[in-house]
């Protein structure tokens, strides 16, 4: 099982402008109370493995995040059904503002930080494992149209669609709504699913990945992206840390939630499983409790840039850090 090990200079203010995400967060809460909190919602349990029994719970903007005690994997229940999830993402005015102000305002540190480094990385891996061209790519459960707007011109070959985005048509630049496909996606006709956070907003992560099985060829491949409850900030920080954001973050797993997610779907190889996050340190270091003395003295009394490098480093080589990253090979039949 591959692990990356990644350095960037990806600033968080720089992709979440206090000013633009202040905004956002309080419109998110306005719509979380009269698109969500107004309707019934469902009382789950552990994501992948059903188990009812938690550690701990804790509230953000008024929806429960709950601990599995098995797994640690971190979950909103009571959740809200799929539709009302759908309609969520189509009718919220957060979501909106997000698409037009927030995401032009930081596109450019989007594109170069985020959206081509990763398309890179889903384009090395499919020159690695599939020799056939051209390929065809979906993306699912996709909330912008960013990675569809490049796509075509950094994956080789690609014939890029949208599977069920949640982004209203009236959104979606036009040159793009031809690749839509609001019903989901063929059976065994993709070289490539790109789950880009997708798992970590689906009311059903088991039926999600299992959709995105059924989508492959043989031999095609998974891209995961998500944020993981074992990562070193919401370990340290818990319901303090700012990645808790409703309904975006249904789901949390955990390393070993993960991996067992993927191998109760079956007929899936883990290729690559890494952490690649660099936001952890940053994002922790804000919100660092006193109690922790140990960490207060290497972030921030330690005067020695190399020490701080070197625990980014130790965390992403061993599968520590808050963000994910996997690709998964479906199994030849």
């Amino acid at each position: 099982m591959e692990r990356a090990i990644i350095h960037s200079d990806l600033a968080r203010e720089a992709i979440q402008p206090p000013s633009l995400l202040n905004k956002y967060l309080d419109l998110l809460q306005s719509d979380i109370n009269k698109l969500l909190l107004k309707k019934p919602l469902e009382d789950v349990g552990c994501p992948v493995c059903g188990e009812i029994a938690r550690r701990e719970s804790f509230q953000k903007m008024g929806m429960t995040f709950n601990v599995s005690k098995k797994l640690g994997n971190i979950y909103i229940s009571p959740r809200p059904s799929p539709q009302d999830l759908r309609e969520f993402y189509l009718e919220s005015s957060a979501r909106k503002f997000w698409l037009t102000e927030f995401w032009n305002n930081t596109y450019d540190q989007r594109i170069a930080k985020v959206v081509i480094p990763q398309l890179e990385w889903v384009n090395d891996s499919i020159m690695e494992h599939i020799s056939r061209g051209p390929v065809e790519v979906t993306e699912m459960l996709a909330n912008n149209w960013g990675y569809a707007s490049l796509a075509e011109g950094v994956i080789a070959d690609a014939r890029y669609h949208l599977a069920s985005p949640l982004v209203p048509d009236a959104l979606l630049p036009a040159t793009l709504r031809e690749n839509v496909w609001p019903e989901g996606v063929e059976n065994e006709s993709q070289d490539a699913v790109l789950m880009f956070e997708a798992l970590d907003r689906s009311t059903d992560p088991q039926q999600t990945l299992s959709d995105a099985k059924a989508a492959l060829k043989s031999g095609g491949l998974c891209f995961i992206t998500c944020l993981l409850s074992s990562g070193f900030e919401p370990q340290i920080l818990r319901e303090e840390s700012d990645i808790f954001i409703p309904p975006e973050r249904m789901n949390l797993l955990s390393y070993e939630g993960m991996v067992q997610l993927v191998e109760g779907i079956g007929g899936l190889d883990i290729v690559e499983f890494s952490t690649p996050g660099v936001l952890d340190i940053q994002n922790v270091i804000e919100k660092l409790p006193g109690r922790e003395r140990f960490l207060n003295y290497i972030f921030k009394e330690r005067s020695d840039t190399g020490v701080v490098r070197s625990f980014q480093e130790f965390l992403q080589l061993n599968r520590l850090a808050t963000f994910g990253r996997l690709v998964l090979k479906k199994r030849s039949v």
